[in-house]
């Protein structure tokens, strides 16, 4: 090969290799500055909510709730008398999960609904940051009815994993547990394996190479199961009714979660099961008409 040959690979790998490390470079800079955060700020809350038809509008919150936190959340309501349904989202993700549900009217007509930025996530305080223990989670849950509701029992959504929070709730404070839908939750700490990777990307500088929202969803999936595991004994606390629903194919959250949930609600005063022949772990958003049906069920 030629001298000039020579030169003009080496040149063209150094081209490449400077286009390389450019775009990494941008692109860390642009996952650690909040993009892709799956967040929806107040403005266009308000702007989404016309736009699916939601004559009301929305209320914000940022809420007091342990280790100096404030819990952001997105409240629909036509009058304080209506019984509240509290809404949690899954990891990754943030309270307009439930967009779809603050916008249904024939909820609000019977419900006050809140939607709730987990501690992480949204625009709750220490975004970026993970909260691993489903009992200050809980928590965080609470001081939001504390603060809407306080020392009224109210009905909990939870997806994915937000269900466990959810369950543990009603774990430690279950006269505050008016009932339960846990959609595709994760619950069972035998299904709870992880892949090799996600250890890797919980480590820098790994974690700078994915977004805030996905290392905050990384580093809370990683304990789920010593969590899950430490909530064995406590499933007895579960008194109120719960409906769990599930895709037979779902992919993320193992259909053997049902299985379990109805193996440990003992106490449990009606457990109800909508187990789905065809979907996925998105039914949250696939089958709002069935999950729009069983809330007002539980009302």
């Amino acid at each position: 090969m030629s001298k000039s040959r020579k030169s003009l690979f080496r040149l063209i790998f150094q081209r490449m290799l400077y286009c390389f490390c450019a775009l990494l470079f941008i692109w860390i800079v642009a996952v650690q500055a909040g993009c892709l955060s799956m967040r929806t700020s107040d403005k266009k809350w308000k702007e989404q909510l016309q736009q699916k038809g939601q004559v009301l509008e929305p209320h914000f919150y940022n809420i007091p709730s342990e280790k100096g936190r404030r819990i952001h959340a997105i409240a629909i309501s036509r009058q304080d008398s209506l019984p509240l349904i509290v809404l949690l989202h899954g990891s990754p993700g943030s309270a307009d999960a439930f967009m779809s549900y603050l916008a249904d009217s024939a909820l609000s007509e019977k419900a006050r609904l809140v939607a709730i930025d987990r501690p992480g996530f949204g625009y709750s305080s220490g975004f970026g940051k993970p909260e691993p223990s489903q009992s200050v989670q809980a928590a965080a849950v609470k001081s939001v009815i504390d603060s809407l509701a306080p020392g009224k029992p109210v009905l909990l959504v939870g997806h994915s994993l937000g269900c466990s929070v959810i369950a543990r709730f009603a774990m430690d404070y279950p006269k505050l547990a008016a009932g339960l839908i846990l959609v595709a939750g994760s619950v069972d700490p035998a299904q709870e394996k992880h892949p090799w990777w996600q250890s890797l990307f919980d480590k820098k500088p790994f974690r700078w190479l994915i977004p805030k929202s996905m290392w905050t969803s990384n580093a809370e999936i990683i304990p789920l199961e010593n969590e899950l595991t430490e909530m064995l004994p406590m499933w007895e606390k579960v008194t109120c009714p719960v409906t769990l629903v599930h895709a037979k194919n779902d992919a993320l959250v193992p259909v053997a979660n049902i299985d379990f949930a109805q193996k440990m609600l003992v106490n449990s005063s009606h457990v109800q099961v909508e187990l789905l022949q065809k979907g996925n772990h998105f039914i949250l958003w696939t089958r709002v008409d069935l999950i729009r049906k069983i809330i007002l069920q539980h009302l």
